[in-house]
């Protein structure tokens, strides 16, 4: 039986941190009719990667209050890339030094190597850390390069393919030959090129199939930037919709190299994000881009992806200008909306995605299920209230005056509540008991952390 049954029928009137009246109903059903078999049949069910939520890793040295800052957030990954690594790579000692603190917080570091450099250096660079093992773990995933197309002066689409395999291939041989267990994700264009993307993933410059003679890959996964360029759009609509185009696009791609390769199990090509964000200092500052962070995870979540990692943990002063990609905000290191929803996906959502549904479009709603642990995120993007009925299963959309919401996770559950304007909430259900977390534009504006409750 589900740990949230009752015998009989309990409901339980619960007030929220937001004085907001909520009614949870748990109700035995030994039919299960609110689950049916057509629908456990139909499960496909999709693992949260444990590294998915990630950052990435400025080239001047982070303060410890950024490191301590960035442990707090929850990240599960950090990356040491960019497009300066790729001229110069910081010294061995630096690079362990960062390495140590993203292992310390329980984080995966991302290493890149240079594209311009030669192979050697970059097998070295496996060998201080895989073999003779300076930071006392192994790294496992590893990129070649960033955003060459960018790097090289923006040439012709129908060229980068050739130019990414020139130096791909025989860094990677190198690499691999070193530690063939690495995973190496790349190119990291600064987005989603589809021509180039095409010629490098089961085209004329493949770099997914096997190196020669070896029975491993040249390449593990597809990872690109994006940074939505148009100032005119909101991010928590328009910018959820421009990341879903490419995410769409790279997933069909790696269903279609794992087919054409026959790459399964470990084995199977992944994808990830290397970096995103608005597009700059401005936008990056803004409630929207906080809840279009969420909805980047969401999408991370739903299609599989490694990892997503935002650019960056804390870079020009945190300045609200130009190059400010931070997740902190420089005036009194005060954590972004980004950071925010970054903080609580990381937190919460672990194990199997759940799906959510709305029937207001204005409302985005997604979950995990991890054993007897369901959670929840709801955001409300719209400037008004909403009262909605949240039922953790399939359920048909009810006749009534609140918003349904669905969250595919198999139990009766059925919860009700409102959400606030330009809001967003979690809810953990676990143990017949809720947490519940709410974060609001003005918690931003007001410079407040988000309010928790335990009902």
């Amino acid at each position: 039986m589900n740990k949230y049954l009752f015998y009989g029928l309990l409901t339980i009137l619960l007030n929220s941190s937001c004085s907001i009246k909520s009614v949870v109903t748990l109700e035995e059903n030994n039919s299960d009719s609110s689950v049916s078999k057509e629908e456990k049949k139909t499960i496909q069910p999709i693992k949260i990667s444990p590294v998915l939520v990630g950052n990435n890793v400025w080239f001047s040295n982070p303060t410890n209050e950024v490191w301590k800052l960035t442990a707090q957030s929850g990240v599960t990954s950090i990356r040491i890339g960019g497009h300066s690594y790729d001229k110069k790579l910081p010294s061995k000692v630096e690079l362990l030094a960062w390495v140590k603190n993203i292992q310390a917080m329980g984080a995966e570091p991302i290493m890149q190597v240079s594209q311009y450099a030669p192979a050697s250096d970059a097998a070295d660079l496996v060998k201080y850390f895989n073999i003779d093992l300076a930071s006392g773990k192994a790294i496992k995933y590893w990129n070649i390069g960033n955003e060459p197309w960018l790097q090289n002066g923006k040439p012709e689409s129908s060229i980068v393919g050739s130019m990414v395999e020139t130096y791909f291939k025989p860094c990677s041989a190198a690499m691999k030959l070193v530690d063939p267990a690495i995973k190496i994700y790349g190119p990291d264009e600064c987005y989603y090129m589809d021509e180039a993307m095409n010629d490098l993933f089961g085209g004329k410059n493949d770099i997914s199939g096997k190196i020669p003679g070896k029975e491993y890959y040249y390449c593990d996964g597809i990872s690109w930037h994006r940074y939505p360029q148009d100032t005119s759009i909101n991010l928590a609509y328009e910018g959820i919709e421009d990341f879903k185009s490419s995410i769409l696009k790279c997933k069909a791609r790696v269903d279609f190299v794992n087919a054409l390769h026959n790459r399964n199990g470990d084995d199977a090509i992944g994808w990830a994000i290397g970096e995103y964000n608005g597009k700059g200092g401005e936008q990056v500052h803004t409630w929207e881009n906080g809840q279009m962070f969420g909805g980047v995870l969401n999408l991370c979540m739903e299609y599989g992806a490694t990892y997503g990692a935002t650019w960056s943990m804390f870079e020009n002063e945190g300045n609200r200008k130009g190059t400010d990609f931070s997740s902190i905000d420089g005036s009194n290191m005060i954590p972004r909306p980004s950071y925010r929803h970054m903080q609580m996906i990381a937190k919460n959502f672990k194990g199997f995605y759940a799906k959510g549904k709305s029937s207001l479009s204005d409302i985005i709603t997604f979950g995990s299920v991890d054993g007897s642990t369901i959670s929840v995120m709801i955001m409300n993007r719209a400037d008004k209230a909403t009262a909605f009925t949240l039922h953790l299963n399939n359920t048909a959309e009810q006749s009534n005056s609140s918003v349904h919401l669905n969250i595919d996770a198999h139990s009766p559950i059925i919860y009700t509540d409102t959400i606030g304007p330009l809001a967003t909430y979690t809810y953990v259900f676990k143990d017949n008991k809720i947490v519940k977390t709410v974060y609001t534009n003005q918690h931003f504006i007001n410079e407040k952390s988000p309010d928790e409750a335990k009902l």
